[in-house]
């Protein structure tokens, strides 16, 4: 499962870290780890049950803070159970139920209910031989974000004593957090230097570029987010998240209308006589092309050689190893 690959990365961002004072020198690096998402799907486990050997972590989102403040029982074990007889290494993403931001803060102000809540990831993670758990708690209040630093490092402590990993999805920032700002969003209630010291380690969420009506997670914005959060965060703490999804645009309005598997959008090339499509190596992404009922639709896609370029960059800048959003999705010839 490991190997080694060379990675180049963007000069101005070399350049940037520099000055920032990190002597940064492009060598080859052994990879780490790859971590695979998993949200269920026919289509999900049937990747697991094909390609099994070559997953290091399985990341199921099935589980999550319940409104009772408690972890959620799962309904579904199936992809446990695969897992287990695959003897896949499994650390399950927990969320906060539908990012419920006023259920997040009451949460966050409950001493007894987080105790509570960390008791039971760690019961759940030794009943079922789980190596650790990643908090995915999404759309935090900004005022919230000192508290759920707090939460997180109240978590690492008890975690390190029953030997367990802890890592924390990150949705990154590419400028500084600014508490009197009026126009707070998702990226607000992170304080990533504090998760990323009281963690084994954080995945930044780089995809779903909230600026691009374009690709879903350019090299571009991905050197933005880097240039960034390496002045925060360890380099051997971070996985770095890579999107196997599309995104579906109409022209001209280029509204996004969908987020759609790669390999449904690779079939639009046979379905559709007027289609094309093409790599642009700028953006690390594939753009497709195609006229459905008179309308002209484009789909932004990383594909295979995407993944790529973004494990070289993780290879090269010494990162912990790769996150993957989310199986079932992906460009099938990633496996060959």
């Amino acid at each position: 499962r490991r190997n080694k690959r060379k990675g180049v990365l963007d000069e101005s961002v070399i350049s940037r870290l520099n000055e920032l004072g990190f002597l940064w020198d492009p060598i080859e690096a052994e990879f780490q780890e790859k971590i695979f998402y998993y949200f269920p799907s026919s289509a999900a486990y049937e990747s697991v049950e094909k390609n099994y050997r070559d997953i290091d972590i399985l990341a199921p989102q099935i589980y999550s803070l319940i409104y009772s403040q408690e972890l959620g029982i799962v309904e579904n074990t199936k992809i446990l159970e695969l897992a287990e007889d695959k003897n896949i290494d499994v650390m399950p993403l927990v969320v906060n139920i539908n990012n419920d931001k006023a259920l997040t803060s009451r949460f966050l102000k409950n001493d007894d209910a987080q105790e509570k809540f960390i008791e039971d990831l760690i019961d759940e993670a030794q009943d079922r031989d789980f190596i650790g758990w990643q908090l995915d708690f999404e759309n935090i209040n900004h005022l919230d974000r000192s508290r759920y630093a707090d939460f997180v490092k109240d978590a690492y402590e008890e975690f390190q004593k029953e030997d367990l990993l802890l890592s924390v999805a990150v949705i990154p920032r590419t400028t500084p957090y600014n508490p009197n700002s009026t126009n707070q969003d998702w990226s607000s209630g992170y304080d990533v230097k504090q998760l990323s010291r009281h963690s084994d380690f954080v995945t930044l969420m780089t995809y779903d570029d909230p600026r691009s009506s374009g690709p879903v997670a350019s090299m571009n914005y991905v050197n933005d987010v880097l240039d960034h959060n390496l002045g925060l965060v360890d380099e051997d703490k971070i996985s770095l998240g890579i999107p196997m999804y599309c995104w579906q645009y109409e022209y001209p309005s280029m509204q996004k209308i969908a987020n759609v598997p790669y390999p449904l959008m690779k079939n639009t090339l046979s379905k559709y006589p007027i289609s094309l499509s093409t790599y642009i190596n700028e953006y690390e992404a594939e753009i497709f092309l195609f006229i459905k009922n008179g309308m002209i639709n484009i789909g932004w896609c990383d594909n295979a050689q995407s993944y790529q370029a973004k494990e070289s960059l993780a290879d090269t800048l010494g990162f912990r190893g790769v996150s993957y959003w989310a199986l079932g999705q992906e460009d099938p010839s990633f496996w060959e």
